[in-house]
């Protein structure tokens, strides 16, 4: 039971800030150059921006994580609160530092990206098993490797076999490591880039997109796999039902957030008693209306992860004009 009452969704993965700067170019080994308009962006890890998708979807989400004392660690608080997702569960840690990384914009908009350690390094079993117990009442566990894979994946055989929840792992970035028996996943998340490296493809393989969703399901034991192809939609594997998802043309101004705000949106669907297919359908509109607007977790009108009443107007657009 979450301090706001009963739990629908447990989110456990990391939370750290962007600062953001902007450079004439990349600079040389050992050279100091001038940075103009630095900032922190109002975007967390792949834990909070998926948390503050669905507490304005109006789902009752629980956030498990570690940070420190510091900042960055308020930000991820006041940030996740103001959505309405509690945070009983975002440990606080001395001995750590809230994750931050830096991003340098060139001026042809190229980006080049530091991204410091999560401090979800030093979240332990215990503190893991201990907060899902608490929110044990939840139906859907998400989880994610932007912290360390391996207490991810912990996290998600805790909730699958000692709770059956249904769950979902974001397995982004890739680790250099071998994961394993997965048969305790319900569903593997992953971009077409991801899952072509997992099947040890090239990129501009002509391989189709069920091949490849169940190359990975047999090899790692999961239910289902759902493979995000950017502007070209999605791909899900379901057991052995198979589709496509198409998508849905908008005019894109930030992609930033999308793939979170996806997963956020089937996760919620679920909750409401769709199925995966209409969860699957109905993420691919919301996360299209996302990209049409600046930044994630934003409170700025028109802009970040939208509200509930935002996304059902879009979709009603949607249904008119289709």
């Amino acid at each position: 039971m979450g301090k706001f009452g009963p739990i629908d969704v447990i989110v456990l993965n990391s939370h750290g800030v962007g600062q953001v700067c902007h450079i004439k170019r990349f600079p040389r080994r050992g050279e100091t150059l001038e940075a103009t308009n630095w900032h922190v962006e109002e975007d967390g890890g792949k834990g909070a921006t998926v948390s503050v998708a669905l507490g304005r979807l109006g789902v009752s989400t629980g956030y498990i994580g570690k940070v420190g004392y510091d900042p960055w660690g308020d930000m991820g608080d006041q940030w996740m609160s103001e959505s309405g997702v509690d945070t009983t569960y975002m440990y606080r840690d001395h001995c750590v530092s809230t994750g931050t990384g830096l991003i340098m914009i060139e001026d042809d908009s190229t980006n080049t990206i530091v991204d410091g350690d999560s401090a979800c390094q030093a979240l332990t079993w215990e503190e893991t098993h201990d907060a899902i117990d608490a929110m044990k009442e939840a139906r859907v566990f998400i989880t994610g490797f932007g912290m360390p894979f391996r207490k991810a994946l912990d996290g998600a055989k805790i909730a699958k076999e000692e709770y059956r929840m249904i769950t979902f792992c974001n397995v982004s970035p890739l680790p250099s490591e071998e994961m394993g028996d997965l048969s305790f996943l319900d569903y593997m998340v992953l971009n077409d880039v991801e899952a072509k490296t997992l099947c040890d493809l090239p990129e501009d393989t002509d391989e189709s997109s069920i091949n490849i969703l169940k190359q990975i399901k047999e090899k790692y034991h999961c239910k289902g796999v759902i493979m995000t192809c950017s502007s070209k939609g999605s791909a899900v594997l379901d057991g052995n039902d198979y589709w496509k998802v198409a998508p849905t043309p908008v005019k894109a101004v930030d992609t930033i957030g999308a793939g979170d705000g996806y997963l956020a949106a089937v996760a919620a669907n679920l909750v409401w008693g769709k199925d995966l297919r209409k969860a699957t359908e109905w993420a691919s509109k919301y996360a299209a209306y996302k990209v049409t607007r600046p930044g994630s977790m934003t409170k700025k009108p028109g802009c970040g992860y939208p509200q509930k009443e935002e996304v059902n107007a879009f979709m009603r657009r949607v249904e008119k004009y289709s």
